[in-house]
């Protein structure tokens, strides 16, 4: 914490965050406000339970013992929860997503494994046991209470913290197409720098294990291109928008092997931050 009017990570953390959904409610729809975000994406996070070149899952089941069991908040269609369920006592997913749980529930059919169960909440205020390890990947960056979240994650864990979170926000990579579309510079969610300046400032010094970069996202054409930053942009129906996004994103993009990609795109970063409790 600062003197005088300096703000702490935590304001920080929340000033960007809730500029960055004023601009998103600024442009969405009000069926996409309403509505479940993962609605028609849920099917993207499902993962094969038995793979083995997952980086980020292999650190995090380095973490789990075989009588540990684990909450998995925020864990959507199972990507890591069923996968770990099939070397550890057991596993709860929280999350408020209908689709995202109707999903994992078919991945644990499939799997044939009997020790995952799943909460239809927001973790804020999910009504659960503790478990040994608490894990929570790649949510943290909508979360504008960082502290009390995290402060939820650690009272629910009674040997291990696990947080996976990309370095730069998942949106970032589009970011550059949010002024030209709208006229406005986007803000970018936090992501790992700001979440481990959040929990140094809350006395909490994990663990950060940093996984092998990917490329950037590509696209076979500019039509592609096009396609997906418009979903991204949340234009929907807007076709003034979609006008404007069409007239500049040449401008926006670079070749790529045979495709392209967002002018300037980092590679994809992110890291495995842990703690005990």
């Amino acid at each position: 914490m600062g003197s005088g009017s300096e703000k702490s990570a935590a304001e920080r953390w929340r000033g960007r965050v809730e500029s960055h959904h004023a601009q998103s409610r600024s442009v969405m729809d009000e069926a996409a406000k309403r509505g479940d975000f993962w609605r028609g994406l849920a099917t993207a996070f499902r993962a094969d339970p038995r793979r083995t070149d997952d980086e980020a899952l292999n650190a995090i089941a380095d973490l789990v013992g075989r009588d540990s069991t684990v909450l998995d908040v925020g864990g959507g269609a199972g990507r890591f929860a069923v996968a770990l369920a099939l070397g550890c006592a057991g596993v709860t997913v929280v999350d408020p997503s209908g689709s995202m749980l109707a999903q994992l529930r078919e991945a644990v059919r499939e799997a044939g494994v009997s020790n995952v169960s799943d909460v239809y909440s927001e973790w804020e205020s999910a009504d659960v046991e503790a478990a040994d390890v608490a894990l929570c990947s790649h949510v943290v960056y909508g979360v504008a209470d960082i502290r009390p979240f995290i402060e939820k994650l650690i009272a629910h864990a009674r040997e291990k913290v696990a947080l996976v979170s990309f370095v730069d926000s998942p949106q970032a990579g589009v970011a550059p197409l949010w002024e030209p579309v709208y006229g406005e510079r986007r803000v970018n969610l936090p992501a790992l720098p700001e979440l481990v300046n959040a929990l140094w400032e809350m006395d909490v010094y994990p663990n950060v294990k940093m996984l092998t970069p990917s490329a950037p996202q590509t696209f076979e054409t500019t039509d592609a291109a096009t396609d997906e930053v418009a979903s991204r942009l949340f234009i929907g129906d807007d076709a003034d928008a979609r006008r404007r996004l069409e007239d500049c994103i040449e401008d926006h993009l670079e070749r790529a092997g045979d495709g392209y990609r967002i002018r300037g795109s980092r590679p994809v970063r992110q890291g495995v931050i842990w703690w005990e409790v």
